[in-house]
């Protein structure tokens, strides 16, 4: 039984054409400015003109001081699914997005106010772009992009204290990781 199995594999395998420059790595160089929120995506070309993409980022870092009276953070730890259609071919030219995306989340502290939400967000979003081939394998993407949907949160008056000030579920739209300046390589 394994034996079929091993053996169906090695055949679909065979059949498969292997092409250059179908998988590409990326990281947004806004994200990582944005209290240096780690990120990366994996993408890998599904047709001439289609791409489908993972993408994860994480910030765990807190600024400034409780004490002093001047913390804040942008904690996020969130991923993204989507799909990319390309006008001229994959992983060059102009770009249209769309994708699925969850993120749990802690931000707070920002223009001196100590007001802190912390929740769970998901939603989808659009997004367009231009990717210039700077050469073989490396290329600069740009892109805006925005997201929706729904977010159980709670508000609260300052980091420590837990005074809530709201609490429940939300609609939201917001610019979302697809605004971008991203470098690119292509293998």
């Amino acid at each position: 039984m394994i034996r079929r199995g091993v053996l169906l594999l090695v055949a679909l395998l065979c059949g498969v054409r292997a092409e250059a420059q179908r998988v590409s790595i990326s990281t947004n160089i806004l994200n990582w400015a944005d209290l240096a929120t780690i990120n990366g995506e994996f993408s890998f070309a599904v047709a001439r003109h289609v791409s489908l993409s993972a993408m994860g980022q994480y910030n765990n870092w807190n600024f400034g001081s409780v004490e002093k009276g001047n913390p804040f953070q942008d904690h996020v730890r969130g991923g993204a699914f989507g799909m990319r259609y390309w006008t001229w071919n994959v992983f060059s030219g102009w770009w249209f997005g769309l994708n699925a995306r969850c993120e749990e989340y802690n931000r707070g502290g920002f223009f001196g106010k100590m007001e802190t939400e912390e929740g769970f967000a998901f939603g989808g979003g659009l997004s367009v772009g231009y990717s210039r081939m700077l050469s073989r394998h490396w290329n600069l993407d740009f892109g805006i992009g925005g997201w929706c949907g729904g977010k159980n949160c709670t508000t609260y008056a300052c980091p420590r204290c837990g005074a809530i000030i709201d609490k429940g579920r939300k609609f939201f739209v917001m610019p979302s990781a697809d605004t971008q300046v991203s470098i690119v390589y292509i293998f």
